[in-house]
């Protein structure tokens, strides 16, 4: 582990990965530096000149590298003033201007400047589209845990329990969906039955938090509770860490003599802290690892369904059919795309009264990538929209292509319009959602 951080840092001593000001005192300094050097080793000759190599040269190559051409530029013209300074020295008498080296050695300090450049703004690109996959995977592990946590719950209570923990969860997301969406933590009583359901939560409370702090009036309480303790511990530790924090957590609640037994933060996939439940009694042996963990996906779905953003719920009211997940996606690819990280795509598929063309739409969807979002625009039209990240205008192109080689081979149609399909698309940019949103259903009049 030391070899790899060592490595690390050494990696990013030779290649920052952000250029600030002291760049542009670096490279300059560099090349004097390097010339001083000369001065000790060739004091005759402090730019080597003469001879093979011109090693001066290759110090403003480095920098080039280092930092790209605009700096590297810096550095060419730093050694272009040292050539003066040492004529003003009375050093190469009689030695014309070397303007074929200097312009040589430029045209390479371009070359390789761009060259890191170009390899500086595809890393940055690679490590945003990264970031999002990163984000993806977080919120699919999360997802797959809870399917087999319920999945094992469901052979444990099978004969004593009616439903699953999904059929609790889609009647969760039901009754949240039902409330109004001005409520900070809508669904709070039915979040509170379905942890003590499914949890063994026998006694605790909802709390919105505001600023880092929870608010003292409850959303939600089961059972008895005693008034919030803005000061415990426990409380303090799972708000400022963002982790679930109960009475086994270790070193950092060895000693705690506060009255609850769990406190976990309710947090969305964004990150945003939105709330806290606190437990003052559950059964002792309730508290390992497989319930608490439960305790926590619970509470991220809650989270995810319930608080979408103010752009989200505007988009809600103007379209009350568009899925909160995709208006939710929707723009947080706008902000990549405004940022110039992540390429994203748009598609909106309208087909004629034909079956064949809605058929054909449906099947779009049901073959859709998995990180691809839709909407039903219009189910009884079947106008379907598409969200298709990391989808640039070449990953298009080649989408379309594969459409098109399936309407041949299996409908003997060479395009979608020649399907009875209408079709149009959009490149995500910086305009707000609801913008963007209008002026592609503006095209087919929806």
């Amino acid at each position: 582990m030391a070899r790899v951080f060592r490595k690390y840092r050494l990696a990013r001593l030779l290649s920052p990965e952000r250029i600030g000001p002291m760049a542009w005192l670096e490279a300059p300094l560099l090349v004097v530096a390097a010339v001083g050097i000369g001065f000790l080793v060739r004091p005759d000759d402090p730019l080597i000149f003469t001879g093979g190599i011109r090693w001066s040269i290759v110090v403003v190559l480095v920098v080039a590298l280092r930092y790209g051409s605009l700096i590297g530029s810096t550095g060419m013209f730093t050694l272009v003033a040292l050539w003066f300074v040492c004529q003003a020295l009375g050093l190469y008498p009689g030695m014309p201007f070397p303007e074929l080296t200097f312009l040589g050695g430029y045209i390479i300090i371009l070359i390789t400047g761009e060259f890191a450049d170009m390899w500086r703004v595809r890393l940055m690109r690679a490590e945003s589209q990264a970031a999002y996959a990163e984000e993806r995977l977080r919120n699919l592990t999360q997802r797959h845990v809870l399917l087999r946590l319920s999945h094992d719950r469901l052979e444990e209570n099978l004969l004593v329990k009616p439903y699953t923990v999904r059929d609790a969860l889609l009647r969760l997301r039901d009754v949240v969906m039902d409330e109004s969406h001005h409520e900070a933590l809508p669904g709070g009583e039915e979040l509170l039955n379905l942890l003590a359901e499914y949890c063994q939560l026998q006694r605790g409370g909802l709390y919105r938090v505001k600023n880092g702090r929870a608010v003292p009036e409850p959303v939600a309480l089961l059972g008895n509770n005693s008034p919030l303790d803005q000061g415990d511990q426990m409380l303090r530790h799972a708000l400022d860490y963002r982790l679930l924090t109960h009475v086994q957590t270790g070193e950092t609640m060895e000693g705690y003599k506060g009255h609850y037994w769990v406190c976990a933060p309710v947090m969305n996939s964004g990150g945003e802290l939105i709330g806290v439940v606190v437990v003052e009694r559950m059964p002792f042996l309730s508290i390992h690892h497989e319930n608490l963990q439960l305790f926590g996906l619970l509470l991220n779905f809650y989270a995810d369904v319930v608080h979408h953003g103010p752009v989200v719920d505007e988009l809600c009211d103007i379209w009350p059919d568009l899925p909160p997940v995709f208006g939710r996606e929707f723009e947080a690819l706008r902000r990549l795309a405004e940022a110039r990280k992540v390429d994203t795509t748009v598609l909106l598929l309208s087909p004629d009264e034909s079956e064949q063309a809605r058929q054909i739409v449906s099947a779009l969807n049901r073959h859709r990538r998995a990180m691809d979002g839709y909407w039903w625009v219009d189910w009884d039209g079947y106008v379907l929209m598409l969200l298709m990240p990391t989808t640039g205008v070449y990953g298009f192109e080649s989408y379309l292509r594969r459409i098109e080689q399936w309407l041949k081979e299996d409908f003997g149609m060479d395009t979608l319009a020649q399907a009875g399909i209408q079709y149009t698309h959009r490149f995500l940019d910086e305009r707000p959602v609801k913008e963007q949103l209008r002026d592609l259903l503006g095209e087919v009049h929806v």
